[in-house]
């Protein structure tokens, strides 16, 4: 339980981190013009990427949490709702259910740069296209919005938006250096 406590506290502050990140770089710059629903550059789907990549699913509820509050109580966002941090949180499960189902293989070789990236690019894309169907239902059912551009902007916003996090974070991992554990 200790474990599944501390990877929680790593997760809900990862993603806070990058949400605050995103309501201030780029929000701004897309609310400049007139964008409508979604963002094209969500980079907190790399906060729900990143935790199962790293933890696995101990990391879903987590997820589920920090979306519940990051978009309910940081900024004031005008299409937040708690049924769509229950959306992204659930197409995560799904998406990381059907990898499991798969048996593929999604775990970290300790850094960024060594990890598999056809399976880290096919969670990102399977999540995506999961979490943009999911809310493109859900705003046909709520707001009566029948556009099929608001599934593709979840689903361009989600991809465009982890695959920055994940690329400043591999070029900041470049500059560390991690030494090396020889077994003798």
């Amino acid at each position: 339980m200790p474990k599944f406590f501390e990877l929680s506290i790593y997760t809900c502050f990862f993603y806070f981190l990058v949400w605050v990140i995103w309501l201030f770089l780029i929000i701004p710059v897309e609310a400049n013009g007139t964008l409508g629903f979604g963002s094209l550059a969500f980079l907190p789907h790399a906060a729900r990427v990143l935790p199962v990549l790293f933890f696995g699913g101990r990391a879903i509820p987590a997820i589920y949490f920090s979306e519940l509050v990051a978009s309910n109580y940081i900024g004031e966002l005008e299409f937040s709702t708690s049924y769509g941090a229950l959306i992204s949180s659930t197409a995560i499960l799904i998406s990381w259910g059907a990898f499991k189902l798969l048996d593929v293989d999604l775990k970290s070789k300790r850094v960024l740069r060594n990890t598999d990236w056809k399976h880290v690019t096919l969670f990102i894309l399977v999540s995506a296209l999961v979490n943009g169907i999911g809310n493109g239902a859900y705003y046909i059912y709520q707001y009566e919005v029948f556009d099929p551009l608001i599934s593709m902007r979840f689903v361009v916003g989600d991809i465009v938006g982890a695959t920055i996090v994940i690329l400043s974070l591999m070029f900041l991992t470049g500059f560390i250096k991690v030494p090396e554990i020889k077994d003798d």
